[in-house]
């Protein structure tokens, strides 16, 4: 089985223990570059830690997406889904107060799996997002999206076997910090400026392919 389209990467770095937002003014400019700075030196330096979530942040817009088994093709439509809350996702893994840095990536991805099922007996996560969530840009990227990490056959998980993805849009980077007001959220407070190479930093999540995408 082969899962194809538009994906969206995101990769999550823990900025906590190296970023003091208290010592930062973040309605003056010259904090909110100061902040820039200093995370762009740590990112680049390789002195910041990426956060071991439970599923990897690799979602596949349904638009215009395929699914080939058994030598047929299918939409995102034809399987039933396995909704995964993001909501949960921020309540599970992050405290209120930590200092996040999401680095966005847009691309095609292409998903490969050992087995070739009936495409009634799949079933694929879906990032549902509460109708009420925070108007960040972050949830705009990664809501409504499908997880080809997050695929089950007849129940059973099934890894991916194979699977590249093919940069196409600039990456994002982008500071967070939790918040908490009645649930757990995330509020941007800085976008990073970053460079072109810094690509390589999604392999350990997906083969990153410079080449035209697998047809």
């Amino acid at each position: 089985m082969v899962i194809r389209g538009e994906t969206n990467l995101i990769k999550v770095y823990d900025l906590t223990p190296v970023i003091d937002l208290e010592s930062y003014d973040l309605s003056e400019s010259s904090d909110i570059q100061r902040l820039q700075e200093t995370v762009g030196s740590f990112l680049d330096a390789g002195e910041v830690e990426a956060v071991n979530l439970p599923t990897d942040l690799i979602g596949v817009i349904p638009d215009g997406a395929e699914i080939e088994t058994n030598g047929d093709t299918y939409t995102f439509e034809d399987v039933e889904y396995i909704n995964a809350s993001v909501d949960s996702l921020i309540s599970e893994n992050f405290n209120e107060g930590d200092v996040l840095l999401l680095l966005q990536g847009n691309g095609d991805g292409y998903f490969e799996y050992d087995a070739n099922p009936d495409i009634n007996d799949v079933k694929i996560g879906y990032t549902a997002c509460d109708v009420e969530a925070p108007d960040e840009p972050v949830y705009d990227f990664f809501c409504d999206l499908m997880l080809p990490d997050m695929v089950e056959i007849n129940g059973e998980k099934a890894e991916i076997a194979a699977s590249n993805f093919y940069p196409k849009d600039t990456m994002v980077a982008e500071v967070y910090v939790v918040r908490n007001d009645g649930g757990k959220y995330l509020e941007k407070v800085a976008e990073v400026d970053i460079l072109h190479e810094h690509w390589d930093l999604f392999e350990d999540i997906i083969q990153v392919d410079y080449d035209d995408p697998i047809a």
